[in-house]
């Protein structure tokens, strides 16, 4: 029967983890009518917009402003569906000019306020102070505070009645014990109910501070506002947590008395309903987080989200109990001192371990929904907030890793020979190490009561570099080019092109257009036409650099008396938007996270992997049964299992020889001057003198030779172009040039080319 159960247990976890499309969280607009930046022939009649959740109508509001900023009156704010996503407002007739819509919504599901902007015009241009939709989802200290103390007040609580009925009281259910030993349960039992009292107090405090958050923002008292907010899941969930903080208060105040005999109230029914009552507010926790926000396959999440923090709490308040019971041993006779140590390291370190696996393979789900890709973990303050706390986490798990693989092998030493001198220190040792992890893991929650009132990384805005200049300078045969981006971010830029000749003076080109190749992906080549200002002066803004990585820019300067000339440029758009130099270098963060972007599924199930032979040993060695091995070695086959089929897929779909290579020259006169003459010799015979595919040989081949000119290239990165060169392409007449030609004399064929591609587009042979 009980290998039935954990078998189903372990099919449960694992359809938990799958299926997960990516979603959003905090009420965040989908769409609206008008759209943003819209420009309408005639006036509307209403304003609406549709929410990524339900929101709370009394409680939200829209305002119409003209572009002056006087306030346009608008009807009163109502929901059209069932879910309350969709507000409206109806407006009068608006005369021809841009407006502004201001909008702010209670979420009814994690209580969080939202707000945002966006402007649409009638008959003329929306407001150029709104190129987009903006949105605000500013962090309340008093909100964080408050989801901190909740769980911290959780963590006490589960603390005292998992520790005592999953890792104390089991250690007596066989053994003897001493009269010492007996009165140490009943002061554990009482500093332990003196502690619950403590976690309600908290818990309290946390009600009042969310309460009084939201009555400055709603006025809760007035009208029937509060029983509206009560109806919300939001506000059905603090009565929830104040009901069972009641039922736990009675609990603890009226069935759990500890006498002096030992005996009454340690192992009775109190303290797994106890366990119980707790289990209900991480529930309640679970049922107003992010994951409760999701759209689709929000049961799910909040399943997930559940066992996160029940592990969580679970390992945080063992670990106080843990450290108060080794820090109240200390009066019992050495020998039996050692080995209640001992034997109570190897009863937490099972629970412990499950609870930080459930942690890490529930962490591993909620990252993928709420952050989305590495560019947000390491670009919004969500995925930075989440780094600080993996950091601190990891200080926490190494402090454990010393407490399994180094304290509890000496006190295994010191309970076999407690004459040796190490006894004292191994026992001196492990109470420090303990007291070490605890610390750190209540600052951990400290954290995370920030982390659950942030706006979440897939869908919060990054946190941007402040606007500035980037200068570009090159020479190339008789001109420089000068080339100054601003404001030098990703998105809309301006690009003054300054060409001057050898003396330093303004040079007649007759027209210069810009080339624009994303470098980390087959994404193709934008093209455009600078506008000519001046002699030697030329103009060009848009969304050119529109993502962030590694850029090329390629200037195509045309003159009617010679060929044209050609700069290029390497750039690298940061995390935070930011456009240099690729010379400059990119931050370590940022490496990272293109790093791993670029890896995609191939660095997602290595790192699965990893952690998946990691945390088999780590079972093996916390592990105290072989019932404890199963949990644990379950969590090993789960990342297992989506490591390998990351890494299949990575394989089989993604992988491309040269997918990590990148081209070390830029594609400047000496570079394409190499590339001409490898060209000349080795490849125009068959895709002839201008790349058109039609060399003195291209008749008697089947399938032909690639036209360069047509724009083939574009679809593929410098790495691929690169390992064709050196390798062939498989049922094609293309052969390997790798007995011909050097890695570098490849790449600088590769930057000619590309440059046929662009010379046809210019008009040349």
């Amino acid at each position: 029967m009980k290998f039935k159960r954990a078998a189903w247990f372990i099919l449960l976890l694992l359809l938990m983890v799958t299926a997960v499309p990516m979603t959003h969280a905090h009420a965040v607009p989908e769409s609206s009518n008008p759209a943003p930046n819209a420009v309408l022939d005639e006036s509307p009649t209403q304003l609406s917009i549709r929410f990524n959740e339900p929101v709370v109508p009394l409680f939200s509001q829209m305002r119409l402003l003209t572009q002056a900023g006087e306030e346009v009156p608008v009807g009163s704010l109502t929901a059209v569906d069932a879910d309350n996503r969709t507000v409206v407002v109806d407006i009068p007739s608006l005369p021809q000019g841009a407006y502004l819509v201001s909008w702010q919504v209670l979420s009814a599901v994690d209580g969080h306020t939202t707000s945002g902007t966006y402007s649409f015009g009638v008959g003329v241009a929306a407001m150029a102070v709104s190129n987009e939709a903006s949105l605000s989802a500013q962090i309340s200290v008093m909100d964080a505070l408050a989801r901190w103390l909740t769980l911290t007040a959780v963590a006490l609580l589960m603390g005292l009645f998992a520790f005592r009925l999953l890792v104390w009281n089991p250690l007596w259910r066989k053994v003897e014990r001493e009269a010492a030993e007996l009165a140490l349960d009943v002061r554990l039992a009482r500093l332990g109910k003196h502690i619950g009292m403590t976690a309600l107090a908290l818990l309290a405090v946390a009600l009042a501070l969310i309460f009084l958050y939201q009555h400055q923002r709603f006025d809760l008292i007035s009208g029937d506002n509060f029983g509206v907010w009560l109806g919300t899941r939001y506000g059905q969930m603090w009565l929830y947590r104040f009901l069972l903080g009641a039922a736990l208060f009675f609990l603890l105040l009226l069935f759990m008395d500890v006498s002096d005999d030992g005996q009454s109230g340690l192992s009775g029914w109190q303290w797994l309903a106890g366990f119980i009552l707790t289990g209900g507010l991480v529930l309640s926790v679970a049922m107003v987080s992010h994951s409760a926000a999701l759209p689709q396959n929000s049961t799910q999440a909040i399943l997930v989200d559940f066992v996160h923090v029940l592990a969580a709490t679970m390992w945080v308040g063992g670990l106080l109990f843990l450290a108060l019971a080794l820090w109240l041993a200390r009066s019992l006779a050495a020998e039996d001192r050692t080995w209640l140590y001992l034997s109570l390291i190897l009863n937490f370190s099972g629970l412990a371990a499950l609870a930080v696996g459930l942690l890490a393979v529930s962490g591993v789900y909620l990252a993928w929904q709420h952050v989305g890709s590495w560019t947000r973990l390491v670009g919004t303050a969500y995925g930075l907030t989440l780094l600080l706390k993996l950091a601190i986490a990891a200080v926490t798990i190494l402090t454990a890793g010393v407490n399994l693989l180094y304290i509890k092998p000496r006190l295994n030493r010191a309970y076999e020979h407690p004459e040796a001198p190490q006894s004292d220190t191994a026992v001196r040792r492990s109470r420090l190490v303990v007291t070490v992890e605890l610390v750190v893991a209540l600052l951990i929650l400290f954290v995370t009561g920030f982390l659950t009132d942030m706006q979440r990384g897939v869908d919060a805005p990054l946190l941007a570099d402040a606007p500035g200049q980037t200068i570009l300078t090159q020479q190339v045969e008789d001109l420089t080019v000068e080339v100054m981006i601003t404001p030098a971010l990703v998105g809309s830029n301006t690009f003054e092109i300054k060409i001057t000749d050898e003396m330093g003076q303004a040079t007649m080109v007759d027209e210069v257009v810009a080339r624009f190749t994303y470098l980390e992906q087959s994404l193709g080549a934008a093209e455009a036409m600078a506008e000519p200002m001046a002699p030697g002066l030329f103009h060009l803004e848009g969304s050119y650099i529109s993502l962030m990585g590694d850029w090329q820019m390629e200037l195509a300067l045309r003159r009617m008396d010679a060929f044209d000339t050609f700069a290029a440029f390497r750039l690298q758009a940061g995390i935070g938007g930011n456009i240099r130099p690729m010379e400059s270098g990119a931050r370590p963060l940022e490496r990272a996270a293109q790093f791993m972007t670029l890896a995609s599924t191939g660095g997602t199930g290595l790192l699965l992997l990893l952690f998946a032979f990691g945390w088999g040993f780590v079972a093996v060695k916390a592990a105290k049964t072989e019932w404890q091995l199963i949990p644990l070695l379950t969590i090993s086959l789960i990342a297992f299992w989506f490591g390998s089929s990351q890494l299949i897929n990575f394989f089989t779909v993604e992988y491309t020889p040269a997918k990590f290579a990148s081209n070390p020259f830029l594609p400047d006169v000496e570079s394409i001057a190499i590339g001409q003459e490898l060209f000349m010799q080795n490849c125009a015979p068959c895709h002839g003198q201008y790349g058109r595919g039609d060399g003195p040989t291209a008749a008697t081949l089947y399938p032909p030779p690639a036209d360069f000119s047509s724009g083939h290239t574009a679809t593929h990165p410098d790495g691929d172009l690169y390992y064709w060169i050196l390798n062939g392409i498989p049922d094609t007449q293309m052969p390997g040039l790798a007995d011909r030609l050097s890695k570098d004399e490849a790449w600088h064929l590769v930057n000619y080319v590309r440059r046929l591609s662009v010379q046809s587009t210019a008009g040349n042979p």
